[in-house]
């Protein structure tokens, strides 16, 4: 795994719900746990812009509901500065599904992805319609 290069602020917790922007058949989830996260007693695990979680489907397909699968975070609506000064952020907080060697699950992918999420996985990348 590729890393990034920039400070990303983990702006989503455990527990929000997010919308998935692909077509696995899930629409929004909800973070269950971080992947990788070893943090201090009592403190809530955050992820941000391309980190794994373990997600929860709360919307979807039936095949695909009450599911728990693996995602990584492609869009935050908390705002990261790269390293040109350039500072941005999305409208929503998105989700791809993922599955055990990080690659989509899903064919396509809804909305733009991050530049930062498409250098750390490059299938995300590939299936991306926009990259910003």
């Amino acid at each position: 795994m590729k890393g990034l290069g920039i400070k990303v602020p983990r702006a989503v917790s455990t527990g929000t719900k997010l919308t998935c922007a692909d077509n696995t058949g899930a629409r929004v989830v909800q973070v269950v746990s971080v992947f990788g996260y070893h943090g201090v007693r009592r403190r809530q695990p955050k992820l941000g812009l391309a980190d794994i979680a373990t997600v929860s489907v709360k919307k979807g397909t039936p095949d695909m509901r009450r599911k728990l699968v693996r995602a990584v975070v492609i869009r935050q609506k908390k705002e990261i500065r790269r390293p040109s000064g350039l500072r941005l952020s999305f409208e929503d907080n998105a989700v791809v599904v993922v599955d055990d060697k990080n690659e989509p699950r899903g064919t396509e992918i809804k909305g733009p992805v991050a530049r930062e999420v498409a250098i750390r996985y490059p299938r995300i990348g590939s299936m991306a319609t926009i990259i910003v």
